[in-house]
């Protein structure tokens, strides 16, 4: 048996291990199928009513967790990867074989400009004012427009409620072995945050900050490079409300993110070794208003965003005297919306938005444009939805959006859901959910016009004017199970077959007639439209919750991407995935330990599946003690195994960061 086979071998029988664990413990009344989400439909449904499968976290467990940032809090998700940014030091999600450049990430339902290409790092959002995370997968563009083909993640920000609130954390970690200090234990990650809210009769406020800060990390003490960036990142939110009467609302917000990271890299060029510190500040700034009113059978809202995204990087070579290649970038996206709901009877809810969205690059290196000035576009949208409700068991929700953008003209992208419920069967609640959807993806700017010079390391990479759209055709069905749904003792098994049939994927590929012109021996990669892929797969989710100390999830992921002109599978997209969430809850609420597990397949890393990175298994230990209804603290152990890739195998894409301990405490009266 190989030693992958082996590893998967044993990660099922501890996850049997597990299941079988869990028929003789009690654990916690599970709350989360009463909850309220919004994202699959644009409209409040319960968890457990929704038509479109959307999975959730929660507040409880980001606190459980101990999530940072979105991308801690994303972990615990069955069938999502987080990879680290090529070339950036944050991390982007994949979701059902379709990389980050066609995921939407969207904050209270307005989207999050991307921070590097087409990628949202989600490091850069914290975890401070999160409520809840809904993640919706499949083709979505009907409901959020380009960009959305392989699903949308919405976070949605904690409800301010009656009276003064408060919570603080702060927070101590140490990379041990790997730390840059000689002194193993000393702590070279720290974090503090702050957030405040008060709601009077007829108005709100809430101000949030945080500063994270680290020393950085080093796996390969032998060499120059560093594996993680050595520098500070800062969060500050600010919201301000006025609730005139219970069914109107006016709010503005402003958030604002800066990061000023070091990292030091070292580059193989022709056999020679350069050796450079690469210093990246970046900039954030998102300022928005939004109005909503409700009636009787109606609600409307109309929102306002404007977001600039500035980026500098400086990539300094030690062997020259120079600070150089200063790279400037500047993204500014403006978006408004109106959004209109109505049900005319108790068998229709009628939706229905317009949408304006505008969006702006810049980008010099050494102050030469890379981006030919005044590069932009914009577009108008229309989307159109009924959500009819044939029976009680059988529910309908077609849909369409259409969109007109200044460089590709006219774009339709219509969707069906429907959800049918099966009578009872003794304790068990059983329906089918099914989706068909279209989703495309128009080229972003940098795709098209951007010039990524990098000769001095022996290639560039230029954009293609000529780029079409992407298009895609997504197929969702799935069946759930519910024992005791709103009883002390729960069951939930989710079972869901995926598929995606993409035309137009835009990739990067060389271009031997722009190298051949060159003379100096200079690669230069373009952007071209000439792949069609397929992704499909099913995901199993299984969770026990009972009454009493213990609970259990269970997730598994199987995933094939093909290359369909050459029936190779497509890179970085493991086979089988695992996770596993144990955790205990003592009796009176005050201790609670969950331990967190995540198998990756082995997979391929080339197109031609010539290489492999090998399988891993991740564990992650976290552990909370109230001591007060106000005080808490809290440890943990990230990849509490240390296991790490091997930074002498390129093939290698295995985790980055190795054994993380830390140490914290929690103030709060927050309810």
């Amino acid at each position: 048996m190989s030693a992958t086979s082996t590893d998967a071998f044993r990660t099922l029988i501890s996850a049997l291990m597990l299941c079988a664990f869990s028929q003789h413990v009690m654990a916690e009344q599970m709350t989360e199928l009463d909850t309220v989400v919004v994202t699959g439909t644009r409209s409040e449904k319960l968890l457990s009513d929704t038509p479109v499968r959307t999975e959730l976290v929660t507040r409880q467990e980001i606190q459980a967790q101990h999530a940072r940032d979105v991308k801690d809090a994303l972990e615990v998700v069955p069938g999502l990867l987080l990879k680290p940014i090529h070339g950036k030091s944050g991390y982007e999600v994949w979701m059902q074989g379709l990389d980050s450049d066609r995921v939407k990430i969207l904050i209270d339902g307005d989207p999050v400009a991307t921070s590097t290409g087409s990628s949202v790092d989600v490091t850069q959002i914290d975890a401070l004012d999160i409520e809840r995370i809904e993640v919706v997968k499949g083709a979505t563009s009907a409901l959020y427009g380009s960009a959305a083909m392989g699903g949308v993640i919405n976070i949605i920000p904690r409800k301010i409620n009656p009276g003064l609130h408060q919570q603080a954390r702060f927070e101590a970690g140490s990379y041990g072995r790997d730390n840059f200090s000689d002194a193993q234990a000393e702590a070279t990650s720290l974090l503090a945050s702050y957030i405040g809210s008060y709601q009077g009769e007829h108005h709100y406020l809430s101000l949030g900050t945080s500063q994270r800060k680290s020393d950085g990390f080093d796996a390969t003490p032998g060499t120059w490079a560093s594996q993680g960036p050595k520098g500070v990142r800062r969060n500050l939110d600010v919201k301000l409300g006025w609730t005139p009467t219970p069914t109107r609302r006016f709010e503005i917000f402003v958030n604002n993110y800066r990061e000023d990271l070091v990292t030091r890299t070292a580059t193989n060029a022709g056999g020679k070794i350069i050796q450079q510190v690469k210093e990246e500040n970046t900039d954030r700034r998102r300022i928005g208003s939004k109005i909503a009113w409700e009636a009787q059978d109606s609600s409307f809202s109309w929102r306002l965003l404007d977001e600039d995204f500035q980026n500098v990087t400086f990539q300094d070579v030690l062997s020259t005297p120079e600070k150089e290649n200063a790279r400037r970038a500047e993204h500014d996206n403006f978006n408004t919306a109106f959004d209109l709901s109505w049900s005319p009877n108790d068998d229709h809810l009628l939706g229905a938005g317009i949408e304006w969205k505008e969006e702006k690059l810049m980008q010099t290196q050494n102050d030469v444009n890379e981006v030919p000035p005044g590069t932009g576009n914009h577009r108008a949208e229309l989307y159109l939805q009924d959500d009819i409700f044939v029976s009680d068991q059988l529910e309908i929700v077609p849909g369409i959006r259409t969109q007109r953008d200044s460089d590709f003209g006219y774009y339709s992208a219509p969707k069906i859901n429907a959800r049918y419920d099966f009578t009872p069967y003794g304790q068990w609640e059983t329906f089918i959910r099914s989706g068909i959807g279209t989703g495309y993806r128009v080229p972003n700017l940098k795709e098209r016009h951007y010039v990524f010079d990098h000769s001095h390391l022996g290639y560039m990479v230029v954009g293609n004017p000529d780029l079409g759209p992407e298009k895609s055709n997504s197929y969702q069905l799935g069946l759930g199970l519910l024992r005791n749904a709103r009883q002390e003792t729960q069951s939930n098994i989710d079972i869901n077959f995926f598929f995606n049939d993409v035309e137009d994927l835009i990739e990067t590929a060389f271009n031997e007639e722009l190298s051949a012109a060159r003379s100096d021996g200079v690669n230069i990669f373009s952007y071209v439209n000439v792949d069609k892929a397929k992704t499909y797969g099913a995901e199993l989710v299984y969770t026990q919750q009972f009454s009493s100390p213990w609970s259990l999830s269970l997730g598994y992921t199987q995933t094939q991407g093909k290359d369909k002109t050459s029936n190779k599978h497509l890179p970085n997209r493991p086979k089988h995935q695992f996770k596993t969430t144990l955790r205990f809850r003592s009796d009176d609420g005050r201790l609670t330990w969950t331990l967190n597990h995540n198998f990756l397949d082995r997979t391929f890393i080339d197109l031609e599946n010539q290489r492999q990175s090998p399988a891993s298994n991740i564990f992650d230990l976290k552990l909370n003690f109230k001591l007060t209804d106000w005080l808490e603290v809290y440890s943990g152990i990230d990849n509490f195994t240390d296991l790490q890739r091997d930074f002498s195998n390129p093939d290698d894409q295995r985790s980055v960061t190795g054994r993380f301990f830390y140490l914290g405490i929690n103030l709060s009266n927050q309810t």
